[in-house]
């Protein structure tokens, strides 16, 4: 009976410990103060931003909130992760429209990347073409 218990508290302990790769929109009012100084201090440059949190999960900042006039507004579509061996992708889509008061496009986004692993590639994948983060900060 004991070896039975012992055996079920390792399996539960072992399962607990397993992580999967996932990844969930949040808004910055829902971060650390960490994360947000660092939105702020990316806020007035366009692009992705990636922000290291540990080992467990990374923060990615889409955005195209600002616009020059006379040039069109970058919103983005789509965003998923992929793994590959040692391979972390971060796929986002993105489109450009002169509308700049509709409200619903989507110009500035927040995703927390929940990480299975530590991978030794982290790259950004814009509309199937490889990309470049704009800014990468974080703490290891």
């Amino acid at each position: 009976m004991k070896k039975l218990l012992s055996l079920l508290v390792i399996i539960s302990l072992l399962s607990g410990c397993s992580s999967k790769l996932s990844f969930s929109e949040v808004s910055d009012g829902r971060v650390s103060k960490d994360i947000k100084s660092f939105i702020d201090n990316v806020k007035d440059e366009n692009g992705v931003h990636l922000y290291f949190e540990k080992q467990k999960a990374v923060y990615v900042y889409l955005n195209g909130s600002n616009v020059k006039q006379g040039e069109k507004a970058i919103h983005f579509t789509d965003f998923n992760v992929e793994k590959n061996g040692e391979t972390l992708s971060i796929l986002y889509n993105t489109a450009e429209t002169a509308d700049y008061s509709n409200q619903s496009l989507n110009n500035e986004l927040l995703y927390k990347v929940n990480l299975d692993k530590k991978y030794e590639i982290i790259k950004p994948i814009s509309n199937d073409e490889e990309a470049s983060f704009d800014v990468m900060s974080g703490n290891q």
